[in-house]
C-alpha cells in the first residue's frame, strides 16, 4: 500500500514539477546561445529569467512539500485519507520520500543547467584532467576520500529528512490547538528547532574535546602533535574526521526518529480535522 500511496503523489506532484523543470532547461538552452552572442542587453534578461525560474524551483518544492502533507492529512481531505486501509506512518514517509525525491530531482536539475550554461569542451577536458590529478593524488596519501564522500551524501540525505520532518512534526503540532493553527505552527517550528539546538550543542560538547583536542607532545626523540588521541597524520585525521562524521549521523537520526514519532503519534491518538 505504502508504493500505491507513493505512486498517487508523485503523480499529483509530477505536473507541477515537470513544466519548471522543463522551462529551467530551455532557458539554460537558450542562454548557452545569448551568452555566446555576445548582447549585453538579452544576456542580462535571460539570466534574471533563468535565476528567477530557478529560485521559484525550489520554493515551489519547499511550497508543496508543506501543502501536500497539510492539505491531504490535516484539512477537510484528512477525513479521506484516513479512511484508506493505511496506517498513519505510511502516509508520513510517503510524503517524505516524495517531497525528498523532488528536492534531490531539483538540485541535479539546476546543476544540469548549469552544465548547459557553462559547457565548453575544452574546460570539460581540463576539468577531467583535475579529477584524475586528485584521484591520484588520493591514492598517494591514503586519504579514504570516497569512504568520507558517501558518508558525506549520507549525512545530507538525512539532513533534508530532517528539515521535512520538523516541518510536518510542527504542522502536527500546530492542529492540536483549536484556533490560529498556522501561528500554533510557526511557533512550534521554532521551539522545536531551539530544542533541536540545544541538544545539538550539548551533545556536541561531549565529544567536541574528545575530537579537537589538539596537543602537541614533547619527549627527548621528537615531538609529535595530537589530534584527539591519535597522532596527527593523514591516516589519523581521518579517523577522526570519520568519527565526527558518524557523530553527526547518529544525532541526526536520533532527531529525526523523534520528529517522526511526533507526526505519528498526534496523526493516529490527537488528530483534530474540526
Amino acid at each position: 500500500m505504502l508504493g500505491k500511496l507513493m505512486k498517487y503523489e508523485i503523480k499529483a506532484t509530477a505536473r507541477l514539477f515537470l513544466p519548471i523543470f522543463a522551462a529551467l532547461l530551455l532557458i539554460a538552452v537558450a542562454n548557452r546561445f545569448i551568452l555566446g552572442s555576445g548582447s549585453e542587453t538579452p544576456t542580462i534578461i535571460s539570466m534574471a529569467i533563468y535565476i528567477f525560474i530557478m529560485i521559484g524551483m525550489f520554493v515551489m518544492a519547499l511550497f508543496v512539500t508543506i501543502q501536500r502533507f497539510y492539505k491531504n492529512l490535516l484539512s477537510e481531505e484528512g477525513y479521506l485519507m484516513f479512511t484508506l486501509p493505511v496506517r498513519p506512518w505510511q502516509h508520513i514517509i510517503s510524503k517524505m520520500l516524495i517531497a525528498m525525491f523532488w528536492v534531490i530531482s531539483s538540485t541535479f536539475v539546476a546543476i544540469f543547467s548549469i552544465f548547459i550554461i557553462s559547457f565548453r569542451y575544452n574546460s570539460w577536458q581540463n576539468f577531467l584532467q583535475e579529477i584524475g590529478n586528485l584521484q591520484a593524488l588520493i591514492a598517494k596519501i591514503g586519504f579514504p576520500f570516497y569512504t568520507i564522500s558517501l558518508e558525506i551524501v549520507f549525512s545530507m540525505i538525512l539532513g533534508l529528512m530532517s528539515i521535512i520532518l520538523i516541518l510536518y512534526a510542527s504542522m502536527a503540532i500546530g492542529h492540536l490547538f483549536n484556533n490560529h493553527r498556522v501561528l500554533a505552527s510557526f511557533g512550534a517550528f521554532i521551539l522545536l528547532n531551539i530544542l533541536t539546538q540545544i541538544l545539538t550543542l550539548f551533545i556536541g560538547e561531549q565529544y567536541s574535546s574528545y575530537i579537537f583536542n589538539v596537543s602537541i607532545m614533547n619527549d627527548t626523540v621528537n615531538q609529535e602533535i595530537y589530534f584527539g588521541n591519535t597522532p596527527l597524520t593523514m591516516a589519523g585525521f581521518a579517523s577522526e574526521l570519520q568519527t565526527l562524521m558518524l557523530v553527526s549521523i547518529g544525532i541526526t537520526i536520533l532527531f529525526n526518529l523523534g520528529y517522526f514519532f511526533i507526526t505519528n503519534y498526534i496523526l493516529s491518538k490527537r488528530l483534530n480535522l474540526e
